[in-house]
């Protein structure tokens, strides 16, 4: 009976990492930028971190549930006040914590690094101006909705740029 259990846990848990590596790339748009590769790269690390400790948890709860079931014949054992529980269940999460904040980190200050940018550009408001100082290009734009659109009331859905 404990195998047939341990089997729907391996096959949910193989379920689920097929399931994740096959997610269609997490139906996000491929980076183009390396700000934007790390932010997916991370992305891609905490998810595995995340579905790392579903399995885990999990696993060892429905392994616990099946094992020390009454009806296998166990008696629960009181372990309230148990020190190293206490410090493990504290100092476990920590550790995830710190080790998914470093590449969080790294990848935050990355962001803000402006030393070397692509592209430059000078946006301005009240009419929105936009500077693009590399390319000697700038244009003005009001996010206007032509007044032929507002007085038909029609949802076009489009926003012009004048």
């Amino acid at each position: 009976m404990i195998s047939k259990g341990l089997g729907w846990v391996a096959a949910a848990a193989m379920w689920l990492v097929a399931g994740t590596a096959l997610a269609n790339r997490y139906r996000l748009p491929e980076p183009q930028s390396i700000i934007a590769r790390e932010i997916y790269d991370l992305h891609t690390l905490i998810m595995w971190i995340i579905v790392g400790i579903f399995v885990v948890v999990f696993g060892a709860m429905i392994y616990s549930i099946i094992k020390h079931r009454t009806a296998a014949g166990h008696k629960a054992e009181p372990f309230h006040e148990n020190v190293m529980v206490e410090i493990a269940w504290t100092i476990v999460p920590f550790l995830i914590l710190i080790g998914m904040a470093y590449p969080a980190t790294k990848t935050v200050i990355s962001m803000k690094d402006t030393a070397s940018p692509d592209m430059t550009i000078r946006a301005t408001g009240t009419k929105w101006g936009y500077d693009y100082l590399q390319d000697g290009i700038s244009f003005y734009s009001s996010l206007a909705t032509p007044r032929k659109q507002i007085d038909e009331n029609s949802n076009s859905g489009q926003t012009r740029f004048s």
